[in-house]
């Protein structure tokens, strides 16, 4: 007997390249089937090796867009250049709230909180070069940020004895005065109520109201509630300190306060940027336990549809079971590969790509359920009308029909996600590129591991099974063998029309192409269609930080303190400016003034109470230097105060007033040192090279991070003022490279979706070129992720970039559903031109294929709904509505459509040359 091998004219140029491929790969995983498990295994090994011996790392500003002006504003010639002097700026903060209510003004919350900030100062020490140091001894600026907190205690303490008529005491906000001292207490009071001269207590969060105006006087003790204390521990370090002794000083600030430091009256919670970074990596490796529990369920329902449909087809053995398992070990196996190359690459270990593995089983299975599908009904076939001359030959012309049939919706799956996750890593964002790329290859890998491993692996089994029926055939009469052999797509219409199962999909066909059943599909595919319009339209560009944590981590509750007590009262705003002038000329100095109070002067501003200048105090002192000479200098400095309030170290003035050195008399004066953490000056000229000012904004609207990004852009706007252009000006704001985010989200959204469909559409032209049935594929992947992004927004879920990234895996795995049944139904043309009977045969070659993936991804997602984390529940509603809304169309919405464009001129079917022709490839056997 001899075989020969026609390809189908009808195809298209690229099909028909990918039958010769899989032909090639066919012979080869006949031949030797045990050397490809062997290899992929040996590589999958050495690759994954990589995986446990990389560091999870994580920045929050990954998702930050690159060009952003957040990153401009963070570059070294910007905002981190001026601390050149010192080193790079790192800050630990402390939050402390009451456990008694919501009031901080007790001695006893007040007692706790400065031994709080005496332990942090004085029980820690940082390894140096120059030896051990506590925060008090390496400290070099903004050393005394805390000290009003003492001194307001110590004014609690005078006031318990005194009373609050004592005339040196005023316990207010936003300056308290203690023993003549003045203390700003913005920086570190938050969620404050005060009383205002008609006696009413408000909220200086109410952004209606300016409490403390240029011409309204703050009334004595006036502070009624602080719902908020924050120490702020900020230092400038430089190449003495090794990152991992602050990371290692950090963490005994951490281990202290949050598993040993007990009080009654406090709770204390410490935010450094070590313990961001910590909290978002043990966020992703919450995920590990679940990819577990996912792989079982997946693999015990398998393991029982597998057994079910090879009982039901009389195909049953152990090894079936070793191909269900196999089939969810596969998808891992490519990921192993994928991300430990990747690792050997350089690229870094990201918490978000352990949500990768979640993605590719998933669609990794059902190019695995498709192919064992079409090997059980080629098998079922073969063993009704073949005959086998050798295990061999049976088993290569098995494989060979398996591939073929299976081989271009497993290659269109693979290119269309391989695609989506591509346009995704063209995103201007460091997390959203690093999750792309690892799946793009990690899907990638999938589709070679399919081939080499899996296929394979159903080589070795499927000669096994040819074994035992050639056993079996020696045993029982001979049976008559037609001598034209059909392959696997004609079996469906060989099979007897009294099947059962053919009959109840007969009926639901029949049910399908009914013109009633078709206008109520319509119509509700309209009702459809208009929600999730409204719904995507609607979708709120929104973000927040806390969801990256786990909802038990002490950053969640640290950001919604923040959120509730901190926005609202106290938004700052650092103003850089890198070209001050020559401050000695007064209408230089006027100019800086002016600027300032451009700030000053924005609809939600602070006031003037709230913001540090330095140039106001030397305003001041150029004016007192002018009464003062040499000798009474000598009698001031005893009565100088030495306490400031922003302040570092005092420093006994060295040089005479005059002669030019004003501005370093201004420094070195006790009361004004502290000016020098604002400041950066030229050594050898001693002239004013840079300055910093800060000053802060208010308002309850600011809770929403999209009413904040409207105030930063309000900054730059008067930063980027002409009549300020010469003094270069720069603003900065701790959150700017999340607010950034809020007006690039939409229209970097819309492109991808937009690319991506436009991807989608060509790579669907190059496997079917029927218009018709190309338009109902495209249609299909466009209502269904329509209908993800609609539901998601219903759902409440806001356009963040943990929602661009899901967007990015919907497009791709949309596609799936879809593109097997359309290119199935494209196939059966060559059959049949019978609407019903194609759809019969469409839907027995992949209906229970989608079924068995559909309902395995589920069960598999479903898991994830039980880890506390928003992302990846945001992933798992993400998957699960894709493969609830795709099965539903490609199942009941694309043969309705199918069946409605059948009324359609016949001039527009499909046109095949052979109309017999049962697959894609006719095998023709003559018997000899």
């Amino acid at each position: 007997m001899k075989h020969k091998v026609e390809r189908a004219s009808d195809n298209t140029w690229f099909v028909r390249i990918i039958h010769w491929f899989f032909q090639k790969c066919s012979a080869l995983m006949c031949y030797c089937p045990w050397t490809c498990i062997l290899l992929t295994t040996i590589l999958t090994l050495v690759l994954a090796l990589k995986i446990p011996f990389t560091r999870m790392q994580n920045d929050i500003s990954d998702f930050t867009p690159f060009g952003a002006k957040s990153r401009v504003e963070l570059e070294v010639r910007k905002y981190r250049q001026f601390f050149n002097n010192h080193g790079e700026p790192k800050a630990i903060y402390a939050f402390i709230t009451s456990k008694i209510g919501d009031n901080m003004l007790g001695i006893s919350q007040l007692n706790d909180t400065v031994h709080v900030l005496d332990k942090i100062s004085r029980d820690f020490y940082l390894k140096t070069s120059n030896g051990p140091k506590n925060f008090e001894e390496y400290c070099s600026g903004f050393c005394l940020l805390n000290e009003p907190v003492r001194h307001f205690y110590n004014g609690m303490l005078i006031s318990g004895q005194h009373g609050t008529d004592f005339s040196h005491l005023d316990l207010g906000y936003p300056i308290t005065t203690v023993l003549g001292t003045k203390l700003f207490m913005d920086p570190n009071f938050f969620g404050v109520k005060v009383a205002t001269e008609n006696h009413k207590i408000e909220s200086v969060a109410d952004g209606n109201i300016r409490l403390f105006g240029d011409n309204m006087k703050q009334e004595p003790n006036n502070i009624r509630e602080v719902s908020l204390v924050v120490l702020q521990f900020r230092s400038e370090l430089g190449d003495e300190v090794k990152a991992e002794d602050l990371r290692n000083y950090e963490h005994e600030i951490l281990d202290y306060i949050h598993d040993e430091y007990q009080s009654a009256h406090i709770n204390v919670y410490i935010l450094t940027d070590s313990y961001i970074t910590e909290e978002i990596v043990r966020a992703g490796l919450t995920l590990l336990p679940f990819l577990v529990i996912g792989f079982i369920i997946m693999a015990v329902f398998s393991s029982i549809t597998f057994v079910i449909s090879a009982h039901y087809l009389k195909q049953l053995n152990i090894y079936k079971v070793v191909l269900a398992v196999m089939a969810c070990v596969c998808p891992f196996m490519a990921c192993g590969a994928s991300l430990g190359a990747m690792f050997y690459a350089g690229f870094r270990f990201g918490s978000i790509l352990c949500v990768t593995p979640f993605l590719v089983l998933a669609i990794g299975v059902d190019d695995s359920y498709l192919m064992v599908n079409a090997w059980q009904r080629i098998t079922c076939h073969r063993r009704k009308y073949g005959r086998i001359e050798s295990v061999n030959k049976e088993l290569k012309h098995r494989i060979t029909e398996m591939f073929i049939e299976t081989g271009p919706s497993i290659t269109i799956t693979t290119i269309t996600n391989a695609l989506a996750f591509g346009i995704g890593a063209t995103t201007p964002a460091a997390e959203i590129q690093l999750f792309s790329i690892g799946n793009a290859l990690a899907v990638t890998t999938d589709f070679v591991f399919t081939i080499t491993f899996y296929g394979a692996l159903m080589a070795v089994v499927g000669k096994y099974e040819i074994t035992k029926e050639l056993e079996t055939l020696k045993t029982l009469p001979g049976a008559e063998t037609p001598s034209e052999t059909s392959s696997a797509g004609s079996d469906t219409s060989s099979e007897p029309e009294d099947c059962k199962f053919r009959r109840a999909i007969a009926k639901i066909c029949k049910f399908l192409t009914n013109t009633w059943v078709c206008s109520i599909v319509l119509g509700l595919l309209a009702v459809y269609w208009y929600i999730c319009i409204i719904g995507t339209v609607n979708i709120k560009s929104e973000l927040s930080p806390n969801k990256l944590f786990l909802e038990e981590s002490n950053i969640v509750k640290i950001f919604k303190q923040r959120k509730t007590h901190i926005i609202p009262y106290y938004s700052a705003c650092w103003i850089l400016v890198e070209n001050p002038g020559d401050i000695n000329d007064k209408s230089q100095r006027a100019k800086l003034e002016d600027l300032v109070q451009s700030f000053e002067s924005l609809p939600s501003a602070n006031g003037r109470y709230s913001t540090k200048f330095w140039l106001r105090d030397y305003e001041d002192f150029l004016k007192q230097s002018e009464d003062i000479d040499l000798p009474m200098e000598e009698e001031d400095e005893e009565l100088a105060i030495e306490f400031s309030v922003n302040g570092s170290q005092v420093v006994t003035p060295s040089q005479p007033f005059g002669n030019g050195n004003e501005l370093r008399q201004f420094l070195e004066w006790p009361e004004f040192s502290f000016w020098k953490g604002f400041v950066q000056i030229n050594e050898s000229t001693y002239q004013m090279s840079k300055f910093l000012v800060t000053t802060a904004y208010h308002g309850s609207e600011l809770v929403d991070w999209s009413n904040r990004a409207k105030l930063l852009n309000e900054w730059r706007a008067v930063a980027d003022q002409e009549k300020y252009r010469s003094l270069n000006v720069t603003v900065y704001e701790e959150d700017a490279k999340f607010l950034d985010l809020i007006e690039t989200m939409s229209p970097v959204a819309i492109q991808s979706a937009l690319w991506t469909f436009a991807s989608m559409f060509l790579v669907a032209a190059l496997f079917i070129s029927h218009p018709p049935t190309l338009f109902v594929a495209t249609f299909s992947i466009l209502s269904t992720s329509l209908g993800v992004f609609g539901i998601m927004s219903w759902w409440g879920a806001d356009l963040d970039p943990i929602m661009m990234s899901a967007t990015v895996m919907s497009i791709g795995f949309s596609v799936d559903i879809p593109s097997h049944v359309s290119y199935h139904f494209y196939q059966t043309a060559k059959d049949t031109t019978d609407i019903r009977r194609r759809l019969q045969m469409t839907i027995e070659a992949v209906g229970f294929p989608i079924f068995e993936a559909s309902l395995s991804t589920s069960l598999c997602v479903m898991s994830l709904f039980f880890v506390d984390l928003n992302m990846a529940q945001i992933f798992a509603k993400c998957m699960l509505l894709v493969v609830v809304i795709g099965m539903i169309h490609g199942m009941l919405v694309m043969p309705v459509i199918f069946s409605l464009l059948d009324t359609v001129p016949k001039k527009f079917a499909p046109k095949f040359k052979n109309q017999h022709l049962s697959s894609t490839v006719t095998v023709v056997t003559v018997i000899t």
